[in-house]
């Protein structure tokens, strides 16, 4: 029979969790990997050799705060020679780190971070659990179910990272960028999209995440600020062959449990993780 007991407990362990589940936006170069080192915890960082340069930018703000795994290269199990992993292997590896919650409660992780969402999309969609998913009944790839099995193989890499914050009660943040359409006089995004593979991934990203930020670089007085901007119209469009509009979904920043949102706020993660958890006061 149905265990209704442990199923109402695990369900009001994830609501009554506080700590960030985060997406953070900003386009490239915005400080994306420098304010994840502002969380003021060891934090585990998952990155790809396309965000090479992402470890560095945490550290300079984190220091020693920072462990940096690459999922992609360097030395598969009993290997003696570093290489580039396959997608499988990059796979296998999130999921061993993510399920191993003794490893990461004896380090005394407080946060896991995934830099970035493309290094995820490339993964999921070179991998033969993806390719799996896209055959027909005879076996053919079908290109028409290429978003959804990407979806599916991200959502499952997601699953396991939620599953990893309920258990170990710990922050969870992933980057993604955005193509910015708009600015105003200081530098503040008005109006931006995130660059996601297609409608629906961006939709499972929305899904799978309670708080969205977005970061950004502003002028003012001659002085260089990284900021966390709210009032961003941030929206991804599905069109027609035509180019007519089909569909948009908003992805405007959001905290969870916070009503009201400023405008913006310095781009220190330990100062929104800690605004959050007092419910936006």
């Amino acid at each position: 029979m149905f265990n209704y007991a442990n199923a109402i407990k695990s369900a009001k362990k994830l609501m009554e969790c506080k700590k960030l589940q985060l997406i953070l936006l900003g386009h490239q170069g915005a400080g994306k990997s420098f304010a994840i080192g502002t969380l003021g915890v060891k934090t585990l960082y998952l990155y790809g050799t396309r965000e090479s340069h992402g470890p560095v930018s945490a550290s300079t703000s984190a220091g020693d705060n920072v462990l940096p795994i690459c999922i992609d290269y360097g030395y598969w199990e009993k290997e003696t020679t570093e290489r580039a992993f396959t997608a499988d292997e990059s796979l296998k590896l999130v999921e061993q780190i993510l399920k191993d919650y003794k490893w990461l409660r004896e380090e005394k992780f407080g946060a896991i971070a995934i830099d970035g969402l493309p290094v995820l999309e490339s993964v999921a969609k070179d991998s033969q659990l993806w390719k799996e998913k896209c055959k027909t009944a005879s076996g053919k790839h079908n290109t028409y179910k290429e978003t959804e099995a990407t979806q599916e193989v991200i959502g499952t890499i997601l699953g396991w990272l939620k599953a990893a914050q309920v258990e170990l009660d710990i922050h969870v943040i992933a980057t993604g960028i955005i193509d910015v359409k708009e600015k105003d006089g200081y530098g503040a995004i008005v109006e931006a999209t995130p660059r996601l593979a297609g409608y629906g991934l961006a939709e499972t990203m929305n899904q799978h995440f309670a708080d969205i930020a977005c970061v950004g670089k502003m002028s003012m007085n001659g002085e260089v600020k990284y900021k966390f901007q709210f009032l961003v119209d941030l929206t991804k469009a599905s069109k027609d062959l035509q180019g007519n509009l089909k569909k948009s979904m908003n992805f405007s920043p959001r905290i969870s449990g916070c009503k009201d949102l400023p405008d913006m706020m310095d781009a220190d993660l330990s100062k929104l993780a800690d605004w959050k958890a007092k419910g936006g006061a």
